[in-house]
């Protein structure tokens, strides 16, 4: 009888002790750095395999490569718990990576048409994911956002062209488009508003345009994560990481402006001009100066100006916001259609638009001072006008909490990231003339009671 208990107890040991171990493995996933088309990388309970599903009808890609931009863990191992409401949860993770790459077995690449499956952790990508797809020894990078990678579940970058590809080499810089190319999503939804301005079709293009800007987004993080695992210097990871956080903190505002600025269905009356349309606005029928003004018009208005032979086309600058205000009250009573004043910073923003990484620019001691305001014209804003960045700041309406008047664009002694649009910690006092600071103007119809006053 003895013996017969001690063959059961030893029995129950040893089946607890498996079912230990079974519990052990069922309860941890572990997800490979680098995997194939015939290994899944992946070991655990095959239910809870998750990651990104995806088919190329391309040939010749051999090879893709993934990764979050917000630096999140795609793969390593990590444990599979029940949380509070009883649903399976992920808990500690270790030996984790951001970057997974899944390779062709074979030197032709990976089927066309045929499903692949990358296995990640799961993962909340929404913020963003970089797949670069690799082909004929080029390589092409898709950003996919607002996605999360769940339990048993694969995701699949459901709005990749392969057509809107763009292949570059390896090793290339990724440079971050200042203006995106319009998709072709994007333009059918456009298309369509235009044709029907429901507040349904409205919405939509507005949707898109959140995706379009979180992408761009998702490219600045991405940047970021390559400049954290290879800058030499700290202060280069910091001034990206600054980039970053500003276009995020500020990203309901600049999508409604470039939405705005999209939408507006005017067209330039006379394209020859020196107004170019401030689409978004919402005063009346505003335009925006072509370019800053110059020391012959500033003189034209103030006789006693003077300035160097052969400047009569740079800015004019060490004027005051009274003298600046006072030149175009004196454009306004020169004409009783229009009303002349100087910008708000949003319709400064409007106008220029955001400044691309690479725009040739007068800044950063590039030129010994100032230049004529068409020394780069080549350079032009969302509005189509000149000189918006570098050269000299130039003078908004706009206020901080002290009073100081916010300037925009920077100069040609200011860093290039201090010319960028959307930087408005920038002020001086509005009682004061600068070297470096002119003022640009906005110009909007005059309301019948303003006529009659003129």
């Amino acid at each position: 009888m003895k013996k017969l208990f001690l063959t059961m107890a030893v029995a129950i040991v040893t089946a607890t002790a498996v079912s230990a171990q079974d519990s052990d493995k069922e309860d941890k996933i572990v997800v490979s750095t680098h995997q194939t088309d015939k290994t899944d990388g992946y070991e655990g309970d095959s239910s809870n395999r998750c990651g990104i599903k995806f088919n190329f009808r391309l040939t010749g890609v051999t090879k893709v490569e993934l990764e979050s931009v917000d630096g999140l863990p795609l793969a390593g191992a990590a444990t599979i718990c029940k949380d509070v409401q009883g649903k399976t949860a992920i808990g500690d993770m270790a030996h984790t990576s951001t970057i997974i790459t899944y390779s062709a077995s074979n030197k032709s690449g990976f089927i066309p048409g045929k499903d692949y499956y990358i296995s990640t952790l799961p993962c909340d990508l929404y913020g963003g994911y970089r797949l670069s797809i690799y082909r004929d020894g080029l390589v092409a990078h898709y950003f996919g956002v607002h996605q999360k990678v769940e339990l048993g579940k694969f995701i699949s970058p459901d709005d990749l062209v392969e057509s809107e590809l763009e292949f570059d080499k390896p090793g290339a810089p990724l440079v971050e488009e200042g203006r995106p190319k319009m998709d072709s999503k994007t333009h059918n939804l456009f298309v369509r508003y235009r044709k029907t301005p429901t507040e349904a079709n409205k919405q939509a293009l507005l949707d898109q345009m959140c995706v379009r800007y979180d992408k761009v987004v998702a490219r600045k993080k991405n940047k970021l994560r390559e400049l954290e695992r290879e800058a030499r210097t700290y202060s280069i990871v910091e001034h990206m990481q600054g980039i970053v956080d500003e276009m995020v903190q500020n990203r309901d505002t600049r999508i409604q402006q470039q939405f705005l600025r999209f939408i507006d269905p005017r067209r330039d009356e006379n394209p020859k001009d020196a107004w170019m349309v401030l689409r978004g606005a919402s005063a009346p029928n505003a335009y925006i100066g072509y370019a800053p003004v110059t020391n012959a018009e500033y003189a034209a208005f103030n006789p006693q100006f003077a300035y160097d032979a052969g400047k009569e086309n740079y800015p004019v600058v060490n004027i005051t916001i009274a003298e600046a205000k006072a030149y175009c009250d004196w454009l306004t009573k020169q004409d009783r259609k229009h009303i002349y004043r100087l910008p708000s910073e949003e319709e400064w923003i409007l106008g220029a638009g955001h400044m691309p990484k690479d725009v040739a620019m007068n800044a950063n001691h590039i030129e010994s001072g100032l230049t004529a305001v068409d020394a780069y014209k080549q350079s032009t804003g969302a509005c189509g006008g000149i000189d918006f960045w570098g050269n000299c700041w130039e003078w908004t309406t706009s206020t901080d909490a002290d009073g100081q008047y916010i300037v925009k664009g920077g100069s040609w002694d200011s860093k290039r990231d201090d010319c960028r649009s959307e930087k408005s910690d920038d002020v001086r006092a509005g009682t004061q003339g600068y070297a470096n600071v002119g003022f640009r103007i906005v110009r909007t119809d005059a309301s019948k009671s303003m006529k009659l006053k003129l």
